[in-house]
């Protein structure tokens, strides 16, 4: 198989929960990916996101269940290699030329203002650490009012009106959730893309149990319900002994086999694989809040160590975030793949006669990279 990088990524976007910007001003993100890594005492999670807007000074907002222990920059090449490993096998009907691409972002810069990190006094609003993780200053905060947290966010300059029912509901949650406040750090570089979207460093938190005892690996999706996005690309991972389940969301399984065949998704070999797993995932997930389990194996990192790694992929509406998704490791250990298989043209017209009139597939991925066979 031939490893080949593929960019694929939405030039529009609008307002997004999760990311507060101040008044005046506009920030949003379509594409983010999660990685939770399950340990016995503690869960490590790292972040990463594409963000667009006219807000140079912005604040990322993630709600954490369980006690904060360290926050720090994400090791980004550990990540894409995660993904890459993960990817859906792209097939190709021996009567078509192999094809590939790539695309690699530029370097630029942003500056913005600092402020988060500094306790006013607000009530039921504990800073309990600030620092930075490569291009992004962060505060971390223990909150038991609601209204004291929307209150420091609003003061240093952000509008938290899209986020302001899952802060009160986050606060509320008997886990006692805790909060990470990010912001881009002055004057550092940022990588951007060719429509002037920002790749943000990995952010990599390790939190302990929750206030009931237990380690919870919940990606805090309800941050996202009240974005103006049309539609959220998430690809999330999880290290662990065995297969994870994932509660919350539901989760068609993956047979493997679709209908006969050793393929998953089918298309003409003129659609970019990227537009056939995002159009396939939007209409798997409807208005539903659904993830694909894409694969599941034994992962090899570049130090020998290995671990078992499930992948789910979504494509889903901000209206249907309404629960989180949680994460269990079950560990029953269950390999998964997907296949996507791109048909010669006039064959796959033939077998199709009016699939191929119909609009291609959405886009949209944090970069979808391609693992590359013939059938």
């Amino acid at each position: 198989m031939l490893p080949l990088l593929l960019s694929a990524l939405l030039p529009h976007a609008h307002a997004c929960g999760g990311f507060v910007p101040p008044s005046g001003t506009r920030v949003s993100s379509d594409a983010q990916q999660a990685l939770y890594e399950l340990g016995e005492d503690a869960i490590t999670v790292t972040y990463r996101a594409r963000y667009a807007g006219n807000a140079t000074d912005f604040a990322w907002v993630l709600a954490v269940p369980g006690g904060i222990t360290d926050v720090s920059q994400g090791d980004a090449d550990r990540l894409d290699a995660i993904a890459l490993a993960s990817d859906p096998v792209v097939h190709l009907d021996p009567a078509v030329n192999e094809e590939g691409g790539c695309g690699c972002g530029a370097a630029g810069s942003d500056g913005m203002k600092g402020g988060l990190g500094q306790d006013g006094g607000y009530s039921g609003v504990f800073v309990t650490g600030t620092g930075f993780a490569g291009n992004l200053q962060y505060t971390t905060l223990a909150a038991s009012d609601a209204d004291g947290l929307s209150a420091w966010l609003t003061d240093h300059g952000y509008d938290v009106s899209l986020i302001q029912s899952a802060i009160d509901a986050y606060v509320a949650d008997p886990l006692d959730y805790e909060f990470v406040a990010v912001q881009v750090a002055p004057g550092e570089a940022v990588v951007t893309d060719d429509f002037g979207n920002v790749l943000l460093d990995p952010l990599q938190i390790t939190y302990g149990t929750g206030a009931d005892g237990a380690l919870h690996a919940v990606f805090p999706a309800r941050l996202g319900q009240s974005s103006t996005v049309e539609a959220v690309r998430t690809e999330m991972f999880v290290l662990a002994t065995g297969t994870a389940s994932i509660s919350g969301w539901s989760a068609p399984e993956n047979p493997d086999v679709s209908d006969g065949n050793d393929y998953d998704i089918v298309g003409p070999s003129y659609e970019d694989p990227n537009g056939l797993l995002s159009g396939f995932l939007t209409e798997l997930a409807g208005d539903q809040a659904v993830a694909w389990q894409t694969w599941t194996g034994e992962y090899t990192d570049d130090a020998g160590e290995s671990r078992w790694l499930t992948r789910y992929d979504s494509f889903v509406k901000p209206s249907a975030e309404t629960v989180d998704a949680e994460f269990t490791d079950t560990t029953e250990k269950t390999e998964v793949d997907t296949v996507i298989f791109l048909q010669e043209e006039s064959a796959y017209e033939a077998d199709h006669p009016a699939a191929w009139l119909l609009p291609a597939g959405l886009v949209g991925l944090v970069g979808l990279r391609r693992r590359l066979s013939r059938r």
